[in-house]
C-alpha cells in the first residue's frame, strides 16, 4: 500500500535490504533514564508505560528498561523493517521466557549465546532451536508477547518455517553448507579490507609474510584494540584480548564452552532465499558492549572479552526474566516513520537514535512527536553524529532550519539537551584513538501550545518557513558528497510533504493558517505535487496510480542506493516533479530489482498519453526508470486518510455583548514575542497589571495573565507561551484613548526551563561523589588526566596561534578559559563578574568526580546585593568590618565568605562581554538544577525559593567540532597584550609558545593561570 511516508526514496540496486546487523554494536542504553514516573502517565486505569523502539535492533535495550525500579508495568513496541531482525528477536524471547531456562546455567547461556552471536552451532544447539522454531511456527508464541498485525505474523513465521528447514538438512547438506557460508563470509571479510585499505594491506602482508586474509584479520584486531582503548592493562591481558578477537574474526564464532563440533550453520545469519552469508563481518559481539564499565571486564579468565561480555548480557535477562509478569513486547514489521504515522498508539518514551542519517532529522522529530503521548514528561530521543565541521548546535538548526528559539513553535518541541553548552567529547574522551565522527543522542519533549494568542507573520518565523520550503522543494539536488560536508542532519531525504507535515503539524497547533500560503514560493515543477497534497489533505477523492516499469539500459549508477524522484514529462515540455511515491522491489536469487512503482493523483487530473512518467536519479537527472504508459496503469481509490489531524486549536470566540480582552497580534523574533491587545468596552480603561506564574527560584515562566481594575467586571486574559519569558523583563503599556495593551515579551534564552528548576528526575547526590584523583598528562588513561578533560573544550589538538590572540573570540571560549583557570589554580574565593554585577564564588576543593567520570567543581555562589556590598570588603587588601549593624544575612556571608582572607587564595576575575557573563551565570543556575547539595551547602546557606545563594558546580564545556567559534573574516590584533588588551611600545613574548604578547611582565604573570592552559597546545 502507497504509505504516507515523507521520506525521499532509494532505488535499491543490490540485495541492501537482507544485508544487515543480527547484534547490537554499540553499548546498551536505558531509555527510561531520563523519563520522570511522577504524575500522570500515559494509560491511568491500567498504570502502564508504553515505550517505542523505532529499529529495535536486538534486545538489549529491551532488557536493559527492564532494570528501572520504576514503572512497574511496561508495554514495549518493538519496530523494525527486517524480518530477521524481529524474528530473531521473537526466537530470544522465547528461550529466555521458558520457565526452566537458567541464565547460570552454562548449558542454557551456551544455547542463549550460540542463537545470538554464534556463525555455527553443535548439534544440541540444533535440537534446541528446531523445538523453539517449531513452537512459533504453531503461533505458540510467549504469554506476553503480542503481533497485531496478522500479515506481519505470517511473514514472521514464514521465516521461522525457512530456518527450521535449514536446520533440519542432513549431515552432508548441513557440513556442505556450512562450508559454503564461511567462504563466503571470509571472502566478504577479504573483499571489504582490500576495498578500504588498497595497497595497504598488500604492503602488511608482505611486511608480516602472511597472506591476504591473515593480514585483514591482524588489521581488525589491532584496530578493535585502539578503538576501544583498554586502559591500564598488563600486556599480557591485552594480548589475550588481541588473541581472543582474532579468533572471533576468523571463525565467526566466540564460544564459552569449547571442544564442541559444529553440525550445521546459524540460519539466522543467512539470507533467507538464497541461503548465503548476508551479514556486515567487520562487527564483534564484543562490540555491543564496550566501553565496558569499571569492574566489569573479567580478567582472570582465558576467554576475557566473552566471559564479560556474557556476564553484562545475564544480568540483563535475568532482570528481563524478572519483570517478565509486569512486561508486555509488542512488534511491528514495517518502515519506522511510516509506523509512525499508521499506528494509533501514544508513547511515553520513544527511542529512534538511529535514523536520522536515513530519514532527515526533521521527518524524524515530527513523525516521533506525532506518537507522543500528552504525559508532560513524554520524551524521545534521536541520535545525530557529529564531525570535524557540524557541532551539535550547528546540525540541530541547520537541519530544522530553525534557531534553537523558534523550535518551540514550529516544531511544538524543546530540546532538553543544552547543545549550546554540553557537547560529546567525554563520549570520545575515553579512547586513545579520536574518531572523526561522534555520537549525540539530543532528548526531546513536548512544549505547551500558545493559549489565547494569535501568532501573525513575522521575519524570524517567515525566514525559518521559507529556509524549509526551500530544502523540501530543490529542483537540482546538490551532489551528495558536497551534502554530507554542509551538515548531517539528513536534509537529502526531506521532500513537499515533509515540509507539508511540519506546516500542518505547526497549523494545528497555533488554530489558523490564513498567513501562511502566502510564504510559499514554491518552483513551478512542484505545483501537481503541491495540489495532490493539499486535495488528500482536504479528503477530495484521490487515485493511486501503479505502473510497471522497463530499467533504462545506458543509466550505470556509481551510487549503490541512488536518490530518485519521479518525473511526468509532457511533449509540450511541462515538467511535474513527484518526490512522495512508493517502489515495490522484487528480491530474487539474482538481486533486487523494481516491480512496481505507486504515486497518488487528483480524481480530475488531465494526464494522458501525452506525458511520460520517468523515475530519475534525484542529484543529477539520469534517467533510471521509464513506467508504462498512463492508460496501462493499474488506477485504483485511494482511501488512506491525510496523516496530521485536521482538528485546529479553537482560538477564544469573541464573546458577544460582554467586555473583554483579545489578541489583536503576536509577533515572535528569535530573541522576543510583541502582542497588541484590543481592550473591547465603553468608557475609561485604567488599573493595568500584569502578572505572571513564575516560581522562584526559576526567573522565566511560559503563562502571563493581563487584568485592569476599570472597567471592573471585564475578564483577565490569561496568555500562554511554548518557549519561556523572563518574568522581571516584561514591559506592558496601556493606551487609554485607544483601548490596548503593548506587550513586550523577553524570552529567557539564558535561564533554564522552568520544567528543569522543577523537576523530579534523579539528581547528583554531591555527598556521595568521590575526590578527583588526576592522573599524568602522559598517562596511558587520559581519561583521568584534568588537562586532557580542560583541553578538550577547545576546538582541536592542533590549535591555531591566532584563535587565541584573538581579540573578538567568542563568549564561550572566553568562558571556557575561565573555568580552566577555576578548576586548576589553588584559589578558594572569586569575586567573578562585569561592573557592578558580580558573583562571590567558594570553590569547594578537592575536585569531585561526576557520575559520567567528568571532574567537577562544587561551588557555593552568591549573587545580589550582597555579593556587591560584601565582595568590597572580602577582596581589599585592607579589609574592615561593616560598622552597621549584623544581619543574620551577613553573617551567613560572612561565614562562607570571612573577613581577612589570605590574598593568595582569592582572586577577582572580570567578564570580558556582558554575553561572557550571562553564560556564566546561565551555566551556574542550569547546573543548580542538577545536583542535590551536600550536607555543609544545606546546613550553612539558604537554598530554594528567592534566595541569592546556589549550590552549584562547574565542569569543562566540551566541544565536538574542531571548527572555530570566532570570527574568522576579522584577523586578530598580533600586538595586543593578552592580559589587559593594550598595544605595548616593546613587546614582550611568551618564551615557551613564542606567539602571546604582553606589555610588562606583570601582565604576563597575571595571565599566565589561564595562558597554561593553551600553551602547551599552541
Amino acid at each position: 500500500m502507497l504509505s504516507p511516508d515523507p521520506v525521499r526514496r532509494e532505488l535499491i540496486e543490490s540485495d541492501c535490504k537482507t544485508e544487515y546487523v543480527p547484534f547490537g554494536t554499540t553499548r546498551v542504553r536505558n531509555v527510561l533514564k531520563d523519563f520522570c514516573f511522577e504524575g500522570n502517565i500515559s494509560d491511568v486505569d491500567d498504570k502502564v508505560t508504553k515505550v517505542l523502539l523505532l529499529g529495535c535492533d536486538d534486545l538489549r535495550n529491551t532488557f536493559q528498561a527492564t532494570t528501572s525500579k520504576n514503572p512497574q508495568n511496561l508495554e514495549i513496541h518493538l519496530n523494525d523493517l527486517s524480518p530477521s531482525v524481529l524474528a530473531r528477536n521473537i526466537i530470544i524471547l522465547k528461550i529466555v521466557s521458558a520457565s526452566d531456562f537458567n541464565p547460570d546455567n552454562d548449558e542454557d547461556f551456551g544455547f542463549l549465546w550460540d542463537v545470538w552471536y554464534n556463525m555455527d552451532w553443535s548439534e544440541e544447539t540444533r535440537k534446541r532451536f528446531l523445538s523453539v522454531v517449531k513452537e512459533l511456527t504453531n503461533e505458540k508464541l510467549p504469554d506476553n508477547v503480542s503481533i497485531p498485525n496478522k500479515s506481519h505474523l505470517e511473514e514472521l513465521k514464514s521465516l521461522w518455517s525457512n530456518w527450521h528447514s535449514v536446520s533440519s538438512k542432513n549431515k552432508n547438506d548441513s557440513v556442505s553448507l556450512l562450508r559454503k557460508v564461511w567462504g563466503q563470509r571470509n571472502q566478504c571479510l577479504l573483499d571489504l579490507m582490500v576495498f578500504m585499505y588498497p595497497g595497504h594491506l598488500q604492503e602488511k602482508a608482505r611486511l608480516s609474510n602472511a597472506d591476504l586474509f591473515t593480514a585483514s584479520l591482524k588489521e581488525l584486531a589491532k584496530q578493535f584494540q585502539s578503538r576501544e582503548g583498554f586502559i591500564g592493562l598488563a600486556p599480557s591481558v591485552k594480548k589475550k584480548i588481541n588473541n581472543e578477537v582474532l579468533e572471533c574474526y576468523r571463525n565467526g564464532i566466540t564460544r564459552r564452552q569449547n571442544d564442541e563440533k559444529p553440525v550445521c550453520v546459524n540460519p539466522t545469519l543467512l539470507n533467507p532465499k538464497t541461503h548465503d552469508w548476508k551479514i556486515f563481518c567487520f562487527f564483534t559481539p564484543f562490540d555491543g558492549y564496550m566501553p565496558m564499565e569499571k569492574g566489569e571486564l573479567i580478567t582472570s579468565v582465558e576467554q576475557i572479552m566473552t566471559h564479560s561480555c556474557s556476564e553484562i548480557l545475564k544480568r540483563l535477562v535475568s532482570s528481563y526474566r524478572s519483570r517478565i509478569p509486569t512486561v508486555k513486547i509488542v512488534f511491528h514489521l514495517e518502515e519506522a516513520i511510516k509506523h509512525c504515522y499508521s499506528d494509533a498508539n501514544k508513547f511515553d518514551v520513544i527511542d529512534c537514535s538511529d535514523f536520522v542519517s536515513r530519514v532527515g532529522l526533521a521527518n524524524l522529530v515530527v513523525a516521533c512527536c506525532q506518537k507522543l503521548s500528552d504525559n508532560p514528561n513524554a520524551v524521545f530521543y534521536t541520535e545525530i553524529m557529529t564531525d570535524d565541521h557540524h557541532s551539535a548546535n550547528n546540525i540541530v538548526e541547520t537541519s530544522l532550519c530553525a534557531p534553537l528559539s523558534m523550535i518551540p513553535t514550529i516544531y511544538g518541541l524543546r530540546l532538553a539537551d543544552h547543545v549550546e553548552l554540553r557537547d560529546s567529547a567525554v563520549d570520545y574522551l575515553r579512547c586513545n584513538a579520536l574518531r572523526r565522527r561522534y555520537p549525540v543522542i539530543l532528548c526531546w519533549q513536548k512544549v505547551p501550545n500558545f493559549q489565547n494568542i494569535k501568532l501573525v507573520p513575522s521575519p524570524d518565523l517567515n525566514r525559518c518557513l521559507t529556509k524549509l520550503a526551500k530544502l523540501c522543494h530543490q529542483t537540482t539536488l546538490p551532489n551528495p558528497v558536497s551534502m554530507v560536508k554542509k551538515c548531517r542532519g539528513g536534509e537529502i531525504y526531506y521532500t513537499p510533504l515533509t515540509f507539508n507535515y511540519i506546516l500542518d503539524s505547526m497549523i494545528k497547533r497555533l488554530g489558523h493558517d490564513c498567513w501562511l500560503p502566502d510564504l510559499l514560493d514554491i518552483a513551478p515543477q512542484f505545483r501537481l505535487a503541491r495540489r495532490v497534497m493539499e486535495d488528500w489533505k482536504n479528503g477530495k477523492e484521490m487515485k493511486k496510480f501503479s505502473a510497471g516499469v522497463h530499467k533504462v539500459k545506458s543509466a550505470a549508477n556509481k551510487e549503490r542506493t541512488p536518490k530518485v524522484r519521479l518525473v511526468l514529462v509532457a511533449r509540450d515540455s511541462d515538467v511535474q516533479y513527484i518526490d512522495n511515491f512508493e517502489l515495490e522491489f522484487n528480491h530474487t536469487s539474482k538481486g533486487v530489482a523494481v516491480k512496481m512503482v505507486s504515486f497518488l493523483l487528483p480524481s480530475d487530473h488531465t494526464f494522458d498519453g501525452t506525458y511520460d512518467a520517468i523515475v530519475v536519479n534525484a542529484f543529477n537527472g539520469m534517467s533510471l526508470l521509464v513506467l508504462d504508459p498512463f492508460e496501462s496503469m493499474r488506477v485504483e481509490e485511494y482511501l488512506v486518510p491525510y496523516p496530521i489531524g485536521q482538528s485546529k486549536s479553537q482560538l477564544p470566540l469573541d464573546p458577544k455583548g460582554k467586555m473583554y480582552m483579545k489578541v489583536e497580534s503576536c509577533i515572535e523574533s528569535e530573541e522576543q514575542y510583541t502582542l497588541r491587545i484590543a481592550i473591547e468596552c465603553d468608557g475609561n480603561v485604567s488599573g493595568l497589571k500584569i502578572s505572571t506564574n513564575e516560581q522562584a527560584p526559576c526567573e522565566s515562566c511560559h503563562d502571563v495573565t493581563v487584568s485592569l481594575t476599570q472597567p471592573s467586571k471585564i475578564q483577565p486574559l490569561s496568555l500562554t507561551f511554548p518557549f519561556p519569558i523572563l518574568a522581571k523583563n516584561v514591559q506592558a503599556t496601556l493606551h487609554p484613548k485607544s483601548r490596548h495593551v503593548d506587550l513586550l515579551l523577553k524570552k529567557s534564552l539564558l535561564e533554564p526551563w522552568p520544567c528543569e528548576f522543577h523537576s523530579k528526575k534523579s539528581k547528583w547526590i554531591i555527598g556521595d561523589l568521590v575526590p578527583w584523583k588526576n592522573k599524568p598528562v602522559n598517562s596511558e588513561d587520559g581519561f583521568k588526566n584534568l588537562e586532557d578533560h580542560l583541553s578538550s573544550q577547545f576546538v582541536s589538538k592542533e590549535m591555531s596561534y591566532a584563535h587565541f590572540r584573538d581579540s573578538k573570540r567568542s563568549a564561550l571560549d572566553n568562558l571556557r578559559l575561565k573555568l580552566g583557570v577555576l578548576m586548576t589554580s589553588d584559589i578558594e574565593f572569586v569575586s567573578y563578574g562585569r561592573n557592578d554585577d558580580r558573583y562571590l564564588l567558594k570553590l569547594h576543593r578537592p575536585l569531585l568526580t561526576s557520575p559520567t567520570g567528568t571532574p567537577i567543581l562544587l561551588i557555593t555562589a552568591l549573587n545580589g546585593i550582597f555579593s556587591r556590598k560584601l565582595g568590597q570588603n572580602v577582596f581589599t587588601i585592607n579589609q574592615t568590618v561593616p560598622k552597621e549593624k549584623e544581619t543574620e544575612q551577613r553573617k551567613i556571608v560572612e561565614k562562607v565568605f570571612p573577613l581577612g582572607t589570605p590574598k593568595d587564595i582569592k582572586r577577582i576575575m572580570d567578564a570580558e562581554t556582558e554575553e561572557e557573563f550571562q553564560l556564566f551565570r546561565f551555566l551556574l543556575r542550569l547546573n543548580s538544577t542538577r545536583i542535590v547539595p551536600n550536607k555543609c551547602q544545606k546546613k550553612n546557606i539558604p537554598l530554594g525559593g528567592s534566595s541569592h545563594w546556589l549550590a552549584t558546580f562547574l565542569s569543562p564545556l566540551y566541544q565536538d567540532s574542531v571548527l572555530t567559534e570566532s570570527n574568522k573574516d576579522e584577523p586578530a590584533d598580533e600586538k595586543c597584550c593578552a592580559a589587559c588588551k593594550k598595544i605595548p611600545e616593546k613587546l614582550k613574548f611568551c618564551s615557551r609558545c613564542r606567539s602571546t604578547v604582553y606589555c610588562s611582565v606583570e601582565c604576563q604573570h597575571s595571565h599566565w593561570p589561564m595562558h597554561k592552559l593553551i600553551c602547551k597546545k599552541l
